[in-house]
């Protein structure tokens, strides 16, 4: 007899194996990188500056796809279109660029970051959505998890 708990493990195993693709896995790394590097004081110049801002959207908009395809859409996927993604950017800048400066030492006001937020939209538009529809639609990400 199966129960809710069963149900749970399953969801969350397979949204985990749709969500954590290699280009998803390869922004984490990216991101993690790059702290790693600032905190032990031997930054790289123009990655440390904005591979994290490039980076931020396109974790944003993956989480918020995979998420919503496995609890509004019944596990297909779907996309959004371009200007939603910058509609997400611009939210993003207008936080981390214009409200956070005047409450943190931490963030700074940089017209660069902004790009980099744009720019990581784009790509996840035109590269990583394209990648997840398709390999969701063939069904290499509906693995079923083992039913231990």
């Amino acid at each position: 007899m199966r129960s809710n708990s069963d149900v749970d493990r399953r969801f969350l195993c397979t949204l985990g194996k749709a969500l954590f693709d290699n280009i998803f896995i390869f922004y984490w790394l990216c991101w993690f990188f790059i702290r790693f590097t600032r905190h032990c004081h031997f930054p790289i110049p123009y990655l440390n500056s904005w591979l994290t801002d490039f980076v931020f959207v396109p974790i944003i908009v993956h989480v918020s796809s995979v998420v919503g395809s496995y609890l509004f859409n019944n596990g297909n996927p779907h996309g959004y279109p371009l200007y939603q993604i910058w509609f997400i950017a611009a939210i993003v800048s207008l936080v981390f660029e214009w409200v956070m400066p005047y409450y943190t030492d931490y963030n700074t006001a940089d017209l660069y970051d902004v790009l980099a937020y744009f720019t990581g939209g784009l790509f996840y538009f035109l590269f990583h959505q394209p990648r997840y529809i398709k390999k969701s639609s063939d069904g290499t990400n509906h693995l079923v998890c083992s039913q231990n």
